[in-house]
């Protein structure tokens, strides 16, 4: 993982679930902004997760957000340019966390 210019890039990313991604070799991890996705172990959190690894095939481009628990917590496109985040909310993977986003995706009430 690289920051430059309050851009974080993420080479050969790894998802760990439907939200949070290992950068390769650095071990570094980004969990994605304004979006929530099923617990490990619950319906759901395994296509979460594998749709994750698909979407970030490529590499990732991140602009953090900021941090929790360890880990960077980032808006991120992928290698085609594609917010990964909206894109995973549009599958219907993830969720908005409203109370957190500020309605970042406008999905929230």
């Amino acid at each position: 993982m690289t920051i430059t210019a309050a851009i974080l890039i993420c080479l050969a990313p790894i998802s760990l679930d439907g939200d949070t991604v290992r950068c390769g070799a650095s071990q570094a991890r980004v969990r994605l902004y304004a979006v929530n996705a099923p617990e490990t172990g619950t319906a759901g959190a395994g296509e979460a997760k594998a749709a994750l690894q698909a979407a970030v095939v490529g590499g990732l481009m991140c602009e953090p957000r900021g941090a929790s628990y360890n880990r960077v917590v980032a808006v991120c496109r992928n290698a085609a340019g594609v917010d990964v985040g909206q894109a995973m909310l549009t599958a219907k993977h993830v969720l908005e966390t409203c109370a957190y986003s500020r309605n970042y995706y406008g999905t929230c009430q």
